[in-house]
C-alpha cells in the first residue's frame, strides 16, 4: 500500500500523540534494529529485528518527539507487518540509528 506524503506531513500532533511519546520514550525500553529498506527515502519498508526480517505491509501512524532535556529528537512510526502485528518503531534524529519500542 502506498501512502501519500502530504497527508503523512500536514497534520501536527496533537498534545496526545506528544504526552504518548513522551510516556513511551520515559518508560518503554528500546532495542536497536537494523532498517534494511525504506520509501520515499524515510518511510520505514523493510527491518532486521532478533535475527528475522519483517517487512512493513503499512505505516499507520508518524509522530515526531522534539528533544526534551537530554533526549535526542526522535521520530517514531507504528507499523503493521505481516500476519497484522504491530510495532512502534523509531529513529533518533540526531544520529539517525533506528528503535523499536518493547
Amino acid at each position: 500500500m502506498v501512502q501519500r506524503i502530504s497527508a503523512l506531513a500536514s497534520k501536527q500532533p496533537g498534545i496526545l500523540e506528544r504526552t504518548w511519546a513522551l510516556l513511551v520514550a520515559l518508560f518503554v525500553r528500546a532495542e536497536p534494529i537494523e532498517l534494511v529498506d525504506q520509501r520515499f527515502n524515510f518511510l520505514p519498508h523493510c527491518f532486521r529485528w532478533r535475527g528475522g526480517v519483517r517487512r512493513v505491509r503499512m505505516v499507520s501512524r508518524v509522530w515526531e518527539q522534539p528533544r526534551s532535556g537530554l533526549q535526542p529528537p526522535r521520530r517514531y512510526y507504528e507499523v503493521i507487518c505481516g500476519q497484522g502485528q504491530r510495532y512502534v518503531l523509531f529513529q533518533d534524529v540526531r544520529i539517525g540509528t533506528w528503535h523499536m519500542s518493547l
